[in-house]
């Protein structure tokens, strides 16, 4: 098993448990790890660090690509092991501790995050940990289920740690798009006309002399769960249809609504809740 997710030579002595690899965490450290919305999320060394927090005065500033999946952030905020986090949760656990002060959040778009990490307006990551299928023949990284900002904390970071995830199957690879774009002033343009070209590669490339650490885990994703409508959700969806046709009357809109991006979670429920029943 190893010899297939561990194709790159150097690394194969670097395989290490997740208690080891949260042993490299120090207090105030800035950490960037993978996934996006609880897909390709660290399910092995963020637990760890969670776990060893329960014993000891420590915390660090978590930047991800946005939510965390199982009890990650649950466990993190429960056990004070946060001191910031950004861009994006939806911890109830975690969010009682932003609201209550105990934890500083910023909320924004998880391209921004990329910008100001690229731009040195952000402090430099010191860990990044990154869930990857396999590593090939020369260390470039094969995502999981998502990509996020991983490909840009594996190049910001100092240090990094690969989560290799055996329950995702080795014919992962080629499913993704990885590209980072140039620094400003120096953007180009992104050459993308039709849905099947691609621009990047199917792998994040990383310096192997930055890798401090893989380790071996099999816990798949965890799958989003929303939640019921309730009178204030259904309220909020009223007001956002009522706000839509408005739109539409004043040629703001057409009847497609483009281009508008997709909600989540009970808001989201309750507006297409609302189309389903003839409420637009």
């Amino acid at each position: 098993m190893q010899s297939d997710r561990i194709r790159f030579q150097s690394y194969k002595y670097k395989v290490i448990s997740a208690q080891e690899a949260a042993l490299f965490f120090k207090d105030k450290m800035t950490i960037g790890t993978s996934g996006f919305t609880k897909a390709g999320d660290s399910k092995a060394v963020l637990p760890a660090f969670a776990e060893r927090a329960k014993s000891e005065t420590i915390g660090i500033t978590l930047i991800t690509g946005a939510s965390l999946g199982h009890t990650t952030d649950t466990d993190l905020a429960n056990n004070d092991a946060l001191y910031k986090r950004m861009p994006f949760q939806v911890d109830a656990t975690l969010r009682k501790k932003i609201n209550d002060g105990k934890v500083l959040f910023i909320d924004q778009h998880l391209s921004e995050t990329a910008e100001l990490l690229e731009n040195k307006h952000l402090p430099k990551i010191d860990i990044a940990v990154i869930e990857a299928t396999y590593i090939d023949e020369n260390g470039n990284v094969i995502p999981t289920t998502s990509v996020g900002n991983s490909a840009t904390f594996a190049h910001a970071a100092n240090k990094i740690i690969i989560e290799i995830n055996t329950s995702i199957p080795l014919e992962f690879k080629g499913i993704h798009d990885i590209y980072i774009a140039k620094s400003y002033p120096n953007r180009g343009v992104l050459n993308i006309t039709a849905a099947d070209e691609r621009i990047g590669t199917e792998y994040i490339t990383i310096n192997p002399d930055k890798v401090i650490g893989i380790v071996f885990t099999e816990i798949p994703d965890s799958p989003a769960q929303v939640t019921a409508i309730d009178p204030k959700t259904a309220a909020i969806a009223n007001h956002l249809l009522a706000f839509f046709e408005k739109e539409i009357k004043e040629g703001r809109l057409t009847k497609s609504l483009m281009p508008l991006q997709a909600g989540i979670g009970k808001v989201a429920n309750a507006v297409m809740s609302g189309f389903a029943k003839g409420n637009f």
